[in-house]
């Protein structure tokens, strides 16, 4: 059962993965082009606007996706499942149709709080407003669509839209020379399209039923995770405020290039595999196999996602470079260590805080995050005006190491897990010491010489992990099985292609 369990969630988790990869991926390929038709400053203002978004989404979304994942598998009967979605779209849309409505009309004052406010700054805001009332409907049924584990028409949205937004911006930018506000405006359409069309879908399968009966439990289990998400866009965005305010408006464009950067493990890895895991874990049902699965996967996602906090650290000029042709940008290498760090240590309390979403008690989520959150705080007062925006990514990795260790205490009261912490531990502090090792390569060295040998080392690392710091000889047996496996059912030779 567990090996069919897991079947579904890699299969899933795959095809989510290559969806928002090349989302992802998109985005990365316009660096170069965003930051050369804007400044350090502009950038930076950009990307207070999209935090500044994510917090609206936390409030106003309700975080009824996830009561949808958790309510929709609890019943067995299609019409009462059909209810469940019903019930949350038509409740997001109101929520956020109101509370774009109410911004909006704030706009004037809202814009006052931007950094370097202009007269273009009342238009940044209600564009933004306007982005998050599609988007939040948006994810939601994007949230339907996994929960039903629709996958294939998942990333056909997905790729479409990606499409729709790339080419937009694209031509806002180099086409119309329309700098930031031509940017917000091919986002706001693509939600839009997207939105509508996504609501669409869902409705179209589950009818216009909105039970009040329903909707009330749902809001109880979600209602804590709202203050719960906005702490947690604290932990994520707060510091892009206080960079912005404690060290300029360039260092924020400096810290945010050097933030995407260091998210990429995040990206890649972790939101991929986050948006089938906590369906995937609830679709069990038995709670010992739930506590199977959570600590016999725990060291093997956390090694992969280990691998790629590894490889943009090691490649963290070279990333850089590649994203931007603008010398004033470059400086932001020395963030992407410690965001990936940081990041990691996220990936280990996705796997702590699992118990309190299957147990239903997500009430205790708001404390732990809130005491991460002063943590944050604290560190980032104290580091930002002696270190600049390096402190911010330092911060970042401390704030998530602190929560873990907040978490896992009370988590294993709650619901039990056996991890295998030397192998959940290991492999990510040998990638530390890897990491540091590189820094002793010779600056003289030629850029293929330093490649080299950062891939030689690269290599070590992953033998290490291979043979016996984080795979067994049952697992590397039944590793190499399962790809011997796969092989086989791939067809090969000329008539592959008939």
């Amino acid at each position: 059962m567990l090996r069919n369990a897991l079947s579904t969630l890699l299969r899933h988790s795959a095809v989510y993965a290559v969806a928002e990869q090349l989302s992802r991926l998109a985005g990365f390929l316009l660096l170069p082009l965003t930051t050369g038709y804007l400044s350090p400053a502009e950038f930076g203002l950009r990307e207070i606007l999209a935090v500044s978004l994510s917090l609206l989404a936390q409030i106003a979304g309700l975080h009824l996706g996830a009561a949808v994942s958790r309510f929709y598998f609890e019943r067995s009967d299609p019409a009462e499942r059909r209810r469940v979605v019903s019930t949350a779209v038509l409740a997001v849309s109101l929520f956020a149709a109101v509370t774009a409505l109410l911004l909006a009309a704030a706009a004037p004052s809202l814009a006052q709080l931007l950094p370097g406010n202009d007269a273009e700054s009342v238009t940044y805001v209600r564009l933004t407003v306007g982005i998050f009332a599609f988007q939040t409907l948006r994810e939601l049924t994007n949230k339907v669509l996994q929960t039903e584990q629709r996958s294939t028409l998942f990333a056909g949205l997905s790729l479409s839209k990606l499409l729709v937004e790339l080419a937009g911006q694209i031509v806002a930018l180099a086409v119309l020379g329309l700098g930031l506000v031509g940017v917000l405006w091919a986002i706001l359409l693509s939600e839009a399209l997207f939105a509508a069309l996504g609501a669409a879908i869902a409705l179209g399968r589950a009818g216009l039923s909105f039970r009040a009966s329903l909707f009330l439990p749902m809001l109880a289990y979600s209602l804590p995770l709202i203050p719960n998400g906005a702490l947690q866009f604290g932990l994520h965005s707060s510091d892009r405020y206080l960079v912005g305010a404690l060290a300029g408006e360039d260092a924020l464009g400096l810290y945010a290039l050097g933030y995407k950067l260091g998210y990429i493990p995040n990206y890649l890895v972790l939101g991929p595999f986050l948006l089938i895991w906590y369906p995937f874990v609830f679709s069990l049902g038995e709670r010992p196999l739930q506590r199977e699965t959570v600590g016999r996967l725990a060291h093997i996602v956390l090694t992969v996602l280990g691998a790629v906090c590894l490889g943009v650290a090691l490649f963290a000029r070279e990333l850089t470079a590649a994203s931007t042709g603008q010398p004033e940008y470059l400086a932001a290498e020395a963030v992407i260590p410690w965001v990936a760090l940081g990041y990691w240590f996220w990936g280990l309390f996705q796997f702590l805080q699992t118990g309190f979403y299957v147990e239903k008690q997500t009430a205790r989520l708001p404390l732990l995050t809130l005491a991460a959150l002063l943590v944050n705080l604290y560190v980032n007062g104290v580091l930002i005006p002696i270190c600049g925006f390096l402190g911010a990514a330092i911060s970042t990795a401390i704030t998530f190491a602190v929560l873990c260790a907040a978490t896992l205490p009370s988590a294993q009261i709650l619901f039990p897990v056996r991890y295998r912490w030397n192998r959940v531990l290991g492999p990510m502090g040998l990638a530390i010491l890897v990491w540091l090792a590189s820094g002793a390569l010779p600056q003289d060295w030629s850029p293929g010489a330093q490649g080299a040998a950062k891939l030689a080392a690269f290599a070590f690392w992953g033998c290490a992990c291979w043979w016996g710091l984080t795979l067994d000889r049952d697992e590397r047996a039944s590793a190499v099985r399962e790809l011997r496996r796969r092989l086989r059912l791939c067809p090969t030779g000329p008539s592959a292609g008939r």
